[in-house]
């Protein structure tokens, strides 16, 4: 009799622990294979946070490398919308598949909560459940017991795809994370980490405005989008680690005030540690500060944003429209209010802007 093992979830998203649980399920259950079931409405859910098609993707590239190990759209495929049961889906596998012997695989957390399950009893005859450590969760005996787990002999998984929707992206597997980051999916919560309110709340503002005016100029929103989430991604660095990456990585660049190394480094962490690889991103992170004479369409959204988000306390709307109706014009005036203003206010102005502006603003330059 076959044996296959399935494994229940949001998987929003899919990571490290998933996979390993997985495979310790593979090897001490002498099982066939393991099927995941993304869920399409968790019933211990209010939603998920990006859409089915991006959560399959996502588990497909988990999966793409690892033998014996697929995805099964039976929820998903449910015509209805209605709240996912698992009685209903394993009573439906049963019928189309009797001669199976299922292993129905979950967390701790689940397992000491399982008796408050929709036809728990009838579950546990259907199928031998099975449960695995999570950290965080003792066994609960009782239900072990009564409905018959196999527990499974594992190190404690504190993995958790909230935590990475928070930003703990080491438990995602890499190709995972540059599907996250290459679609721009949970950067909220992702970039939160790295820095503190004010920022964040400045960073999420700067986005959905680079969005707002690359869309309006018929550019790609979702370029202008990520480059705005990840522009001061390194703000709040350390000095000793921003120096670090500046002198092994940006040493022509060392020299200029501390103040705006960020630009690069912030390109440095985006692609190293986030994994991007859009050089129009990358770029526009780059620029996103003193700009360049090769700024790009993007990176004049970003940059125009950063310069005029309303959360900096004054009415830059007329300046946000005037972007939106041409980038080029919106991009040119904050050229010229920077340097009117710098020079209102007897602030330095770093020997790079003046190229800038000769190339943009006298010569004219797009």
């Amino acid at each position: 009799m076959k044996r296959i093992g399935l494994f229940g979830g949001s998987f929003d998203p899919i990571h490290k622990g998933h996979i390993d649980i997985a495979k310790e399920a593979l090897k001490q259950l002498r099982l066939d294979e393991i099927q995941f079931i993304p869920t399409k409405h968790n019933p211990w859910k209010i939603q998920t946070n990006t859409t089915t098609e991006n959560r399959i993707q996502m588990i497909q590239i988990a999966l793409s490398d690892i033998p014996n190990m697929n995805i099964n759209t039976i929820e998903l495929n449910r015509s209805d919308n209605e709240k996912n049961y698992t009685i209903d889906t394993l009573r439906l596998l049963k019928e189309k598949n009797p001669h199976i012997q299922y292993y129905y695989i979950m967390g701790m957390d689940q397992a000491i909560l399982f008796h408050k399950w929709k036809a728990a009893k009838e579950i546990s005859e259907i199928v031998q459940l099975v449960t695995f450590q999570r950290g965080g969760y003792d066994q609960k005996q009782d239900n072990i017991e009564k409905y018959h787990f196999i527990v499974l002999e594992n190190v404690p998984i504190y993995a958790s795809s909230s935590e990475i929707r928070n930003g703990h992206i080491e438990m995602l597997d890499p190709k995972v994370l540059q599907y996250i980051t290459r679609n721009g999916l949970y950067l909220e919560g992702i970039v939160s980490i790295k820095m503190k309110e004010k920022r964040w709340k400045h960073t999420c503002s700067v986005a959905n405005l680079a969005r707002e005016i690359a869309e309006a100029n018929h550019l790609n929103a979702q370029q202008a989008y990520i480059a705005g989430m990840f522009h001061d991604i390194a703000k709040e660095m350390k000095y000793d680690e921003s120096l670090k990456i500046m002198q092994e990585h940006f040493p022509e660049y060392v020299d200029k005030p501390v103040a705006i190394w960020h630009q690069w480094v912030s390109r440095y962490v985006s692609e190293y540690e986030y994994l991007i690889e859009d050089e129009v991103v990358l770029q526009a992170i780059e620029d996103h500060t003193t700009a360049s004479i090769h700024i790009s369409p993007i990176g004049k959204c970003v940059y125009v944003a950063d310069k005029l988000d309303p959360l900096r306390g004054y009415d830059s709307s007329k300046q946000i429209e005037i972007c939106k109706q041409d980038i080029h014009e919106g991009f040119r005036n904050s050229l010229i209010d920077f340097y009117e203003f710098s020079k209102k206010k007897g602030r330095s102005i770093d020997e790079c802007f003046y190229e800038i502006y000769d190339h943009f603003i006298v010569k004219g330059e797009i």
